[in-house]
């Protein structure tokens, strides 16, 4: 999905107005900004088949807007699931700026929405920097996506890296963009 318009710099900067008044920051270039969207996908059907790993990089390439994927390689070899290191076995992508937020915009209205039994974002999703993570079961929901390059329990893991470090400041950031966190 593409978006034509520039309503993410208005959305940005009111965003970034809004979360400096609220933790009292003297200028607005303290306040969190997004720095990075990551989106990875494992495939573990790829030691047997390399079709699957194609097809994923080509969803994960249409739902990054075209951008092109990089592949990811096994560290080390595991021999009960016939895995050696330097195998491919999965793709990300990293996207920034406009592409980022076109991003969020269809990840908030539009593949949430089309998750069955969609209860909600967990508050708990941030790791030690205060960048928010959270998993996506299956790529199906992502309105990008083709049935022909998905198979069962493919998805996807997505990361929000912030230039901040405090936690607080970056959910108050998420809330304002109007993400679905659930009430625990």
């Amino acid at each position: 999905m593409l978006i034509i318009n520039n309503w993410w710099e208005e959305k940005r900067k009111q965003i970034r107005e809004n979360v400096k008044k609220k933790f009292k920051h003297t200028s607005s270039m303290q306040a969190t900004d997004i720095r990075k969207i990551v989106l990875s996908s494992g495939v573990g059907q790829a030691v047997n088949n390399k079709q699957f790993l194609e097809n994923t990089e080509k969803l994960i390439q249409q739902i990054g807007q075209g951008q092109k994927p990089v592949r990811t390689y096994a560290r080390k070899s595991i021999t009960s699931f016939k895995l050696r290191e330097g195998m491919q076995v999965g793709c990300k992508l990293t996207l920034r700026g406009k592409k980022a937020w076109n991003f969020l915009f269809g990840l908030t209205n539009l593949t949430l929405a089309n998750i069955k039994d969609f209860k909600g974002l967990s508050a708990h999703g941030f790791d030690q920097r205060a960048n928010y993570n959270l998993g996506i079961k299956d790529l199906n929901a992502f309105p990008e996506s083709t049935y022909d390059l998905t198979f069962k329990n493919q998805g996807c893991q997505v990361t929000i890296d912030f230039s901040s470090n405090e936690k607080e400041e970056n959910q108050y950031f998420l809330e304002q963009l109007d993400f679905p966190f659930r009430q625990d």
